[in-house]
């Protein structure tokens, strides 16, 4: 992602996370307006937004509507405004090159639920594939159609309900049928039960960041192609490793290379870019040599 993208610490993307939620809850449009404009002004990291405070904040009100606390209406009304906010982060990231590969992401049949699958499509956008939304409650017979004539690599899957594991299961075997050698993603509540069946599916997403991950983990292609995005992760997760190989906490680590701990933790993430000099004093830190930490 851009470098330029803030990634807050923790207690403040917490601290924006109560109001957004209580802005929502409350109907306080106003504010819930003002809070959007701060961070997209701010240029906070696309993943914090999604990740750390539209779905935390979707879940909790999830919550209070299945306590009974607030209406269906109040929950559809929070949920139509962080789609507002999804769209202004869009119009606020650039598109990168398109790196050749192509996904079709759906919710399963009779499953209605899309928040998962809109903010996937935008992260495999931004790391430059071609996303085929097609949305909601796609029938397992007008999917398989749909995957025969479009032949995507990919195809990520997105199940709500436990109770529909049978239906999820019927349009994974069905997308095998084909032949076509087809990568299978899962994701979601109702595909936990299958994390671990390599036979039957490619791979399991914990969240909408981590599919693109993941799939960018299977492809069969030049590493030139490897988005960005896949990239930082891997890089993160190095810097993170060696680190606590070493026992150095992220305070002393930061201390050490000249650099904010908020960076720090952030590059570690994956949500954050890294120029060759900064990265350079983090190997020194870490007494590592720059090229092992560039190598796959």
């Amino acid at each position: 992602m851009n470098s330029n993208w803030y990634v807050p610490p923790k207690k403040e993307i917490q601290s924006v996370a109560n109001q957004l939620q209580y802005s929502l809850v409350h109907g306080h449009y106003k504010q819930a307006n003002i809070i959007s404009r701060m961070i997209i002004n701010q240029q906070w990291s696309p993943a914090v937004i999604y990740l750390d405070l539209i779905r935390n904040t979707l879940n909790h009100i999830g919550n209070l509507w299945h306590e009974g606390k607030i209406l269906i209406s109040e929950e559809h009304r929070a949920t139509q405004f962080c789609l507002l906010l999804m769209d202004r982060v869009r119009n606020n990231f650039r598109i990168p090159q398109p790196n050749g590969l192509k996904i079709s992401i759906t919710a399963i049949e009779d499953d209605k639920h899309v928040m998962g699958t809109y903010m996937s499509a935008d992260f495999f956008r931004w790391d430059g594939w071609n996303v085929e939304l097609l949305g909601s409650s796609i029938p397992n017979d007008d999917l398989l159609k749909y995957i025969k004539s479009s032949l995507p690599d990919f195809v990520l899957l997105s199940s709500t309900y436990p109770k529909s594991t049978e239906k999820l299961i019927e349009s994974i075997h069905n997308i095998r049928s084909l032949e076509k050698n087809i990568k299978i993603l899962v994701g979601g509540p109702g595909a936990i039960s299958l994390k671990d069946d390599k036979k039957l599916i490619d791979g399991f997403a914990e969240d909408p960041l981590k599919a693109t991950y993941l799939a960018n983990s299977l492809v069969d292609s030049n590493p030139a192609m490897i988005p960005l995005e896949s990239v930082l992760i891997s890089l993160g997760n190095k810097i993170q490793t060696v680190r606590k190989n070493r026992n150095i906490s992220q305070h002393a680590l930061s201390e050490k290379a000249g650099l904010a701990r908020t960076f720090i933790s952030a590059v570690e993430q994956g949500k954050q870019n890294v120029s060759l000099g900064s990265l350079k004093s983090i190997a020194d830190s870490l007494d590592v040599s720059l090229s092992s930490m560039l190598d796959d």
